[in-house]
């Protein structure tokens, strides 16, 4: 799971803990606590999309692959699910790329806040 935690971003899985009074806080540090959150939200969600992924391969690639359960793959079996993972992760880079692409560019516009 650690690879696929890095291929999203994901971290290592410290926290920071926040405080929660702003009412005494300076602007430089409004803009860190808001920084550190934006960043633990971002690891949370690539930790997220990482146990997704993962869900969904084993899901549709054992359905595709594996049509009687035993305690060990065929060669075929296993086969298949190495295509399957391999097409599945192509598909999602891509697709990752392009989301990635549409909110820099939707960022730089302007128009996300």
């Amino acid at each position: 799971m650690s690879s696929f935690g890095s291929l999203f971003g994901g971290s290592n899985n410290s926290t920071t803990p926040l405080s929660t009074s702003t009412s005494s806080m300076s602007s430089p540090q409004s803009t860190q606590l808001k920084n550190q959150i934006q960043q633990q939200i971002s690891q949370e969600l690539a930790m997220a999309q990482a146990t997704e992924l993962v869900n969904k391969l084993t899901e549709n690639c054992f359905q595709q692959c594996i049509t009687k359960p035993t305690s060990s793959y065929t060669s075929s079996e296993e086969t298949c699910v190495n295509q399957c993972i391999g097409k599945y992760m192509s598909a999602w880079n891509v697709i990752s790329r392009h989301y990635i692409a549409r909110i820099q560019k939707a960022s730089a516009s302007g128009e996300l806040h």
